[in-house]
């Protein structure tokens, strides 16, 4: 490279927030599993807010990213298992600090969701635990807390159920085969959208906060078992910018409804 090539180049660097300091060693792995609007699956391939935006900050940082579409339950297990660079759109557990580091993007906030009219008058997991006559279905590796994680102890494997996905679950809650169930409102909400056969199932739905679902941090697991510790600093930087968090509401703003967002999704 002659001089002026040189000048070039640090002027880019310069100029370009983060390169410097970037250019990932190699592709980075991230399976993806859908995700109401954050993660859309297509034609076996993965789409949506998460995918597009690792994308346009990939070529900013200089990181190449492949999304395989996983089942949620497989995605946490090729986590812990080392075959997995980045989990998307988790929350901050115990078992998955284990295996990488918890980079905040947004905050979130679960709701409880039946089908109107409701009876149930829980305020909070543990109320709702002492209502035995109400089936409660779960998306399997779904995690919002430890309020939450009362709802996966053995002595509940009787009053829940696991569905594959979140449109296998809503599907549950339109049949009137489970009849509540916890998650972020947004999500709910982004599966109905997509999923044809829950067409209207949204004005039917009762929402009720919990006490002991406060809002959350949420955002992205950076794996310390498979990625360098270069490569490691580089996604970190990367997914805590600012600008990452900015852009993620920005690009749901667009697809989701200010009323429905609000419920469950703010940056701070």
């Amino acid at each position: 490279m002659n001089a002026r090539q040189w000048i070039a180049f640090g002027t880019l660097c310069c100029a370009w927030p983060g390169f410097a300091l970037a250019m990932c060693s190699r592709p980075i792995k991230v399976p993806l599993a859908p995700h109401g609007m954050t993660v859309v699956v297509k034609n076996g391939n993965a789409a949506g807010v998460v995918p597009e935006m690792l994308e346009v900050f990939g070529d900013k940082y200089g990181c190449k990213f492949g999304f395989p579409v996983v089942p949620r339950a497989r995605l946490e297990m090729l986590f812990r298992t080392g075959d997995a660079d980045i989990v998307a759109i988790a929350t901050r557990s115990p078992e998955r600090d284990l295996s990488g580091t918890f980079v905040p993007v947004f905050k979130y906030r679960a709701v409880l969701l039946g089908l109107k009219p409701t009876n149930t008058v829980a305020q909070s997991v543990d109320e709702l635990i002492k209502h035995t006559d109400l089936r409660i279905g779960l998306v399997r590796g779904f995690d919002y807390g430890p309020a939450y994680r009362r709802l996966l102890e053995p002595d509940m494997a009787g009053r829940v159920q696991y569905a594959n996905d979140l449109s296998d679950l809503m599907r549950r809650i339109q049949a009137k085969i489970a009849d509540v169930t916890i998650l972020p409102y947004s999500s709910a909400y982004n599966t109905i959208v997509e999923d044809a056969r829950l067409s209207g199932l949204d004005a039917k739905l009762a929402i009720s906060p919990l006490e002991d679902l406060p809002w959350q941090d949420a955002g992205f697991y950076v794996s310390k078992r498979t990625l360098n510790p270069a490569d490691q600093a580089v996604l970190i930087e990367m997914l805590g910018s600012d600008e990452v968090g900015k852009h993620f509401l920005k690009s749901l703003s667009k697809l989701i409804p200010p009323a429905v967002l609000g419920l469950t999704v703010k940056r701070s």
